[in-house]
């Protein structure tokens, strides 16, 4: 029997999703660069629509849980990224809520959409927290409330 070789360059493509999947900003500060300002935006999925600045070192701004989130942001190097193109994804779906954060972070700009379509972007959602709010379970008046 032979063995088949596989280049390297084809090895490496097919090892490059697992290093792609790391958070989408996670690099150094740019010098000089202003403050870290975010707008969280979140949609219940049922038309109410909540915002929240979001502003990190010095921590601020009118999210629910500054400290925790910016901590949060600061553990995972940024905003959580996409997933990456090609990527395997369970056919969950979790809700209909949607969100977006936007601004600067580390001197980058910030341009992120989140939902709860998939495994993969439910995972990407859970990894937000507290950024992005835990929705919440129907209490049966109708209300979702995120």
């Amino acid at each position: 029997m032979r063995l088949a070789r596989v280049p390297m360059t084809a090895a490496l493509a097919l090892g490059l999703p697992l290093t792609v999947a790391a958070p989408a900003l996670a690099c150094p500060p740019v010098p000089g660069a202003p403050p870290d300002v975010l707008r969280v935006t979140v949609d219940d999925g049922g038309g109410r629509l909540s915002e929240y600045d979001l502003r990190c070192d010095p921590v601020g701004g009118t999210h629910p849980e500054a400290s925790e989130a910016c901590a949060r942001l600061e553990r995972l190097g940024g905003p959580v990224g996409p997933s990456p193109h090609g990527t395997m994804c369970t056919m969950i779906y979790s809700g209909p809520q949607r969100a977006t954060v936007r601004g600067s972070w580390r001197g980058r700009p910030v341009d992120a959409r989140y939902d709860r379509s998939n495994g993969c972007e439910t995972a990407r959602w859970r990894r937000m927290a507290p950024v992005l709010p835990a929705p919440a379970v129907r209490d049966g008046s109708g209300d979702l409330g995120v």
